[in-house]
């Protein structure tokens, strides 16, 4: 005779669901006002009216506008940079693929990346280490396609100017379109201005770039 099988209790209780929740939805109005109009200048009181919590709610959470902005720091961008399998040739179509990834990131994590950036120029030291932690994550992971393909050389040169073009074209689209920015990552017209200016600069297998 058949079992029926019965669907796994979830082990938090109701309660303990609603004060997960309630600092969820808290983390995510301050990410959003701070990453938008900055740490100095945003109240509890605006990160509680947002999360649509009283400003003792926010307290009960988090002691001091402070240890908001410690906690965000704790949490990891959702979406990380996939990896994809370094091939023996960069080709268009890997410069494409290796665009639309940064992009997708970068579309993604946008409120963490802009606070993070934000609060580094400040002066916050986590912040700062964070970036560059970040940095350097993208750089290796880039870095590893190019060295699959050139000399060591040409390698750091082209993963160099690839990062540096990425970074002066979404600071500028940030400051162009503000809040509107991961948006306008995503369009397709975007990748294509932006990949068509890579490979002019970036060396692809069997060309040279341009000087």
């Amino acid at each position: 005779m058949s079992r029926e099988i019965q669907p796994p209790e979830d082990p938090a209780p109701p309660a303990q669901r609603g004060r997960d929740e309630t600092r969820r939805r808290i983390l995510e109005a301050a990410l959003e006002l701070f990453a938008r109009d900055g740490f100095d200048d945003t109240t509890v009181r605006a990160v509680a009216a947002r999360s649509g919590v009283t400003d003792a709610a926010v307290f009960y959470y988090f002691p001091s506008k402070r240890s908001l902005l410690d906690a965000l720091w704790t949490i990891r961008p959702e979406r990380n940079l996939r990896t994809l399998e370094p091939g023996p040739a960069m080709t268009p179509a890997r410069l494409r693929e290796i665009i639309d990834e940064t992009l997708d990131f970068v579309a993604d994590n946008h409120d963490v990346l802009r606070l993070m950036s934000y609060e580094a120029l400040s002066g916050d030291k986590t912040a700062s280490a964070l970036r560059q932690e970040s940095r350097a994550l993208w750089r290796r992971a880039i870095h590893a396609h190019f060295a699959a393909a050139f000399d060591a050389d040409t390698a750091d040169r082209a993963t160099d100017i690839l990062h540096a073009l990425i970074h002066g074209v979404t600071m500028r689209a940030i400051m162009d379109h503000g809040d509107r920015a991961a948006e306008i990552f995503r369009e397709r017209a975007f990748r294509e201005q932006l990949w068509q200016r890579a490979a002019l600069v970036v060396p692809l297998s069997g060309m040279e770039p341009a000087r």
